[in-house]
């Protein structure tokens, strides 16, 4: 029995990698594929230490690494033509697509048997959305968001230095997951047994400090003060300023501001007097106390796995600055809990559509932008389907709050209270 499911969880992996390569020669979006292929070459063709001034890149260390890498096997290889290079830009994100089929079934499996938790595997491995992006857009939200759900398996079993260096990876990538971190610290604390749990905060200060290396590891490569300080203010730096990039309500997401107006509409519009930044702050901030407050209360696997999900919804719902792409780490986690109840795997299947329909709305902005047909407003040519689709992401998180918390359903609150009555 164990062969055979290990066996359907490799066919699925390799299922899915087939599936992501009748896309890989895709133009894909070719704006970011020109970019990172610019962003290749120049870091290849430079040292290491000037590859922020040759490229101009406005991506952490992590991905850098990734695109000097992709740059540097491209000359070793001797390619020289433009499919190719979109192509092995494209292969890392197929890559971690792997990977992230196989962990989804390794994290189900601790809470559902063996057949369920294909389920997982198999929703991610033949996700539209998630295909949509690595192979054939060609970003690399893959690499972020399964570092991120390794960094959970590994808290699962026990492996905490191994769990922050994933996570340190993921958000070398792309900084969102750094809001998973703080479930991360919460862990020990609700670790039950004394023993246990003192032996859960050593193995957590291991790994912060494991986490601080591999990141000045990864970092230090692309700077010239190679000093510790030097490296993480220069990095620290880079997060702040690049937090700030777009500084708009939505790019292109269908988040709780797609309700309201044009996409690209400045955060900095007041609302009573404060900016709507300042608002969508508060209330992910909020939020996101709430969720780490329950996680603190129940401490068990389900509720951290939630517990990520949930963060990272409210993190696309909710904050402003937000790209179309980001719903995706979300939706990874929402594979990961779809064999765990109905809901949670109809939860699934709606961000899968509406992140699908999402990515393709953003690549058809790029066509509109680039020839400018008449009639068509670029800012919001579709709004029938941005209106729905918002509304199914804010609704999902809605119904993820009200299960996170088992609150009662007004509906069902309703009619308990006419029974009473009657």
């Amino acid at each position: 029995m164990r062969g055979t499911v290990w066996r359907d969880v490799t066919l699925i992996t390799l299922g899915g990698l087939a599936l992501r390569l009748l896309f890989v020669g895709d133009p894909g979006h070719v704006v970011d594929l020109r970019t990172f292929g610019e962003w290749a070459l120049a870091a290849a063709a430079n040292p290491w230490d000037r590859a922020y001034e040759a490229t101009n890149a406005n991506y952490p260390p992590g991905a850098l690494l990734v695109f000097e890498l992709i740059g540097r096997a491209y000359h070793a290889l001797g390619l020289g033509d433009a499919t190719s290079l979109r192509i092995a830009l494209k292969i890392p994100n197929i890559i971690f697509d792997g990977i992230g089929t196989a962990v989804l079934f390794g994290i189900a499996v601790r809470f559902v048997d063996r057949r369920r938790a294909l389920l997982a595997a198999a929703l991610y491995a033949f996700n539209p959305a998630v295909v949509y992006d690595s192979s054939l857009w060609g970003q690399n939200d893959s690499i972020t968001s399964v570092s991120a759900l390794v960094a959970v398996w590994c808290l699962l079993r026990g492996w905490r230095p191994a769990a922050w260096i994933a996570l340190a990876f993921a958000i070398l990538n792309k900084p969102p997951v750094v809001v998973l971190a703080p479930l991360l610290l919460l862990e020990p604390w609700v670790v039950r047994g004394e023993r246990e749990r003192r032996q859960a905060f050593v193995q957590t200060v291991v790994g912060i400090g494991a986490a601080l290396v591999a990141g000045y590891l990864v970092a230090a490569p692309f700077y010239a003060d190679k000093s510790i300080v030097g490296v993480y203010s220069r990095m620290i730096g880079w997060y702040g300023i690049g937090s700030s990039l777009y500084p708009y309500t939505s790019a292109n997401a269908f988040n709780l501001y797609a309700f309201f107006g044009d996409f690209f509409a400045p955060d900095t519009q007041p609302l009573l007097s404060l900016p709507i930044k300042y608002w969508a702050d508060a209330a992910f901030v909020a939020c996101g106390g709430a969720i780490c407050w329950r996680y603190a209360r129940l401490g068990d696997g389900r509720t951290l796995l939630a517990a990520c999900f949930l963060l990272m919804l409210a993190f696309f719902v909710l904050l402003t600055e937000m790209h179309e792409r980001y719903l995706i780490y979300a939706l990874t986690f929402a594979c990961a809990l779809a064999p765990l109840g109905r809901r949670p795997l109809w939860i699934a299947v709606a961000l899968t559509l509406t992140q699908w329909l999402n990515l393709e709305y953003s690549l058809t902005y790029m066509w509109v932008e680039s020839d400018k047909p008449s009639g068509i407003d670029p800012d919001e040519f579709a709004p029938v389907l941005v209106h729905l689709c918002a509304f199914t992401n804010v609704a999902a998180l809605a119904v993820g709050f009200q299960d996170y918390f088992a609150l009662p359903l007004p509906l069902r609150l309703l009619r308990g209270r006419l029974r009473g009555e009657s």
